[in-house]
Parts: C-alpha cells; structure tokens; sequence
C-alpha cells in the first residue's frame, strides 16, 4: 500500500515520542524521571470535573454544534472582552485541542508556494502542519543573546520575501518559556502591518502561567489594527490541568473561522460534548485556582533553574512563564565533544541516567534540551542530580 506524499514530509512529534519512551521503561519498572511532558500534574480543578458529570448525567451525550457549545463561544468572547478585546461569538471556534485549532487554520490559510515565519525554538508541531499543507516553515533563530524571543529586525528581513504569507508567534513560548511584553509585541505588530498579505498566528495558550504579571500580553489587544488578520489560539489543557480533556479554541475573522468551520465539520465534528460543560465551569472558576498553581511553579522554576546552573557546562536562563526550562548544553555536544549532538546526549541520559529530557533539536535549537518542571519538588531535585551524576 503506497502512502501519501504528504505524511512523509513530517517526522512524529519527538515530545510524544520520549514521553511515550519514558512510560515504557516505567511500565517495565524501570526508575525514570520524566522531565518530558507538557502537562501540569495537578489534577483537573473540581468544578470542571463536576459539570462534565452533571452533563453525563443529563444526557448531554449527543452532536453539537461542529464549531463548538454555542454557551462555550459565547464564554470565551465574554472572557476576552474582559481582557480588553471585543470579541463575538462567531469569532470563536472550540476544537479538540489547541493543535487541531492550529492545523484546521494552517489547512485553510496557507498551500503550495506559500512560506511561513516560525521564529526558533519553536513548538514541535508548527512546521510540521506547514508542511501537511503543502506550504514552507521558515525558521528564524531567536537565540538566547535575544531571550529567545525574535527581533523585529530579523522579522522585517524575513518578510522581505514576498513568498512569506504567515508568521507564528507563541507567547508564554514552548519550548523556553520566554514572555514576549506588550512593547516588543508592538514592534513585531509594526514589521507585519507592512505586509498586509502576511497572517499572524498568536499561540497563547500558556498566557495565565506568568510569573512577573497576571496575564501576558495579547497580540491583537497591543496591534488592533491586525485583528483582521490575526488568529489567537488557546485552549484549557495548561491553565486549568485539562490537557486528557482535549479542548481548545481559536478567535479570528469569521470568514476565517467559518472556513475552519467548514473543515471541522468534514474531519472531526464537535469537540466532545459533555466535556465543553465542563470547560464552561472552567471559565467561572476564581482567579486564585490559577494563581494556586502558578505559585507553585514559580518555585519549581526557581529549584529547577539554580540546580541546572549549579552543573559545570550548563547555562539555564530564567523563563518567564509556562513550565519548562531550556538550558543550553552545546559544552557537551559536537564534534569533539562527549556526544555527536543533543539528541545523543538525551539518549544516553535516558538510558544510563534514568531522565527523560527532549532534545533542543526538536525544537529547532540543537545544543539546548527542554526540561519540563510541571513535576513534584522531590523529582526535581532527584532527577537533576542524576543528571549531574551522568554528566559527571
């Protein structure tokens, strides 16, 4: 049987892939400490959980609305327009997960000849739907001299290409962490606004895991005169520690939405019903949930990034916001070095370690590593110490 052209132009999602990796060894008793999955390990709030089974309960098992509950679209806009936005209802699509929001928009905006902006590191998953479009991932590196956050210099010479119909952005940033400020969201705003053929995509799923401000800066909030060509993305995995409950959302022009609309419609239908009521319970919980959980990683990052430093041949930056860290590890790797390249130094500590990393090649950063910390304080300190125990 001959597969399509198109599958062979993406490589699985290495995170999955560790993760996936790391629980085998687990299952077989082996010791692991798994620093590789980008999930809270706080249980789903129980508001949310108690109106899923209410929803259960009542019989609320049946189709909905493809683009999503129609109080859930209605929960969102309202929830954005108390951060400042106007946002209506047909301006919201729910899908199952932020990254079925993003490939449904990537499907329906980008195609053959087109090129897309992904400044790195970036999420695993953002050049590959390029790709699965039949379009072209530009990456552009925004190292660590830059926090990791790309300059509009480097955007203006990137659009300079007349090819290039899309940027992505994500702020708090998988993998780094790094939180772009409303000033330097501006500028970028300024770069794009001319090029009105260009599309941004704003992943801010990670927005109300900020450690130096309540909430990060939104794209179109800083930029309205971009909303029309704008798509924000978000979802309740990471703020409300729902990512098994599969549930994400876009906002955008309703043409564009409609169009995701359309394709959702022909691919997967409506997110689960019943979990949409809970996700409705979600919105309705007090800001001190989220402010709870974000306490608690503020000092695992703090554990996590001191004890990294403390290892000779390891530079680990402060993140602003999300859960990771990303260290840079190039003393250990490249020619004439202990290992080839990153991805053979989270081999080896996998394997004689016992620590599951993801290497900064999947990210479009080779010679850094991502260290989730959404993991217990005794894990942290156990699982950096193998690490320096193995590097040692």
């Amino acid at each position: 049987m001959k597969l399509a052209r198109r599958i062979g132009r993406v490589q699985p999602s290495p995170t999955l892939a560790i993760d996936s990796k790391a629980k085998a060894m687990k299952a077989a008793g082996v010791d692991v400490i798994s620093f590789g999955a980008g999930e809270p390990d706080f249980n789903t709030p129980e508001p949310p959980r108690t109106a899923a089974k209410a929803a259960l309960d009542a019989g609320r098992t049946k189709y909905i609305a493809s683009d999503g509950l129609p109080a859930l679209k209605e929960a969102i806009a309202a929830d954005y327009k108390r951060r400042g936005r106007t946002v209506t209802a047909d301006q919201v699509i729910v899908s199952t997960g932020g990254k079925h929001a993003l490939f449904n928009a990537t499907m329906v905006l980008f195609e053959a000849g087109d090129k897309v902006v992904i400044p790195a590191p970036y999420w695993v998953s953002y050049p590959a739907q390029v790709l699965l479009a039949d379009a072209e991932p530009v990456s552009i590196l925004a190292g660590a001299d830059s926090g990791f956050k790309v300059t509009p210099s480097q955007l203006e010479q990137a659009l300079a290409d007349p090819a290039v119909k899309g940027l992505i952005l994500c702020s708090p940033s998988n993998p780094t962490g790094a939180v772009y400020s409303a000033e330097e969201l501006y500028a970028i705003g300024r770069v794009v606004a001319d090029r009105p053929d260009v599309v941004v995509f704003f992943d801010a799923m990670y927005d109300r895991l900020t450690f130096d401000e309540p909430i990060a800066a939104d794209f179109v909030a800083v930029n309205p005169d971009l909303e029309d060509r704008t798509i924000t993305f978000n979802g309740f995995s990471k703020t409300f520690a729902m990512t098994g409950w599969r549930l994400g959302f876009a906002i955008g022009p309703v043409k564009v939405i409609k169009a995701m609309g359309k394709l959702q419609s022909q691919s997967t239908s409506n997110a689960t019903s019943f979990a949409q009521y809970g996700a409705l319970a979600a919105l309705d919980l007090d800001d001190s949930v989220i402010e709870e959980m974000v306490i608690v990683f503020k000092r695992r990052r703090e554990l996590i990034v001191n004890a990294l430093n403390a290892i000779e041949g390891i530079t680990c930056p402060t993140p602003g916001g999300a859960f990771y860290v990303f260290p840079d590890v190039s003393s250990f790797c490249g020619e004439g070095k202990r290992f080839a390249d990153d991805l053979a130094l989270a081999d080896y500590l996998l394997e004689n370690a016992k620590v599951a990393v993801v290497p900064g090649t999947a990210f479009g950063a080779p010679g850094y590593m991502r260290l989730s910390y959404a993991t217990s304080d005794e894990l942290i300190v156990e699982g950096i110490k193998r690490i320096a125990e193995g590097l040692a």
